[in-house]
């Protein structure tokens, strides 16, 4: 008796919970530009479209649960996702949370800002809205040199046993250092 009491509270606890998740989207990033240069802005938009008619979604305000980071890709050096830079929700703290209903016609979308900068030892990436700054080791740069872009999102409340993070396509762009 104790345990189908038990069973019963927590059967009516999960289903009573608020919970979310990023299944069934497509997630990419589009950039205005396949190449930058040192001192350049650019302009990263991250897209969610759902599979199917439409999906609610929820996204903190500052868009902590949106990660972005950046590798770098050469494969004549054999790196393959090297000098990985934080991710930005490191920078960020938690915020109101807004609920979305996203469709194929009106999907997500959100243009960040940045700037490529560089330092004695370092190609720095900025986007000041994410409070996001790190950069890349400057001597892994050269002609064959890109730097992918990644992403996640993160369900605020995951339902039990759901994947904690749903992985944005990722996408690779040039930066020129000379």
């Amino acid at each position: 008796m104790k345990y189908t009491i038990l069973l019963l509270f927590m059967t009516l606890l999960l289903w009573s919970c608020t919970s979310d998740n990023f299944y069934e989207t497509e997630r990419y990033f589009e950039t205005d530009k396949e190449s930058y240069e040192v001192g350049d802005e650019f302009k990263l938009t991250v897209f969610i479209v759902p599979e199917k008619e439409e999906k609610q979604i929820r996204l903190y305000d500052n868009y902590k649960n949106l990660q972005i980071s950046f590798a770098l890709m050469n494969s004549e050096k054999g790196i393959h996702n090297g000098s990985w830079t934080k991710r930005s929700n490191k920078f960020l703290n938690d915020t109101s949370i807004t609920e979305l209903k996203i469709t194929k016609e009106d999907p997500f979308e959100k243009t960040f800002t940045g700037r490529i900068s560089e330092a004695d030892t370092e190609i720095v990436i900025e986007i000041p809205e994410l409070n996001f700054r790190d950069g890349l080791p400057k001597s892994d740069f050269d002609n064959n040199t890109r730097v992918r872009i990644h992403g996640r999102c993160d369900p605020i409340d995951p339902e039990m046993g759901a994947s904690l993070e749903e992985f944005i396509e990722v996408k690779d762009i040039k930066i020129e250092t000379e």
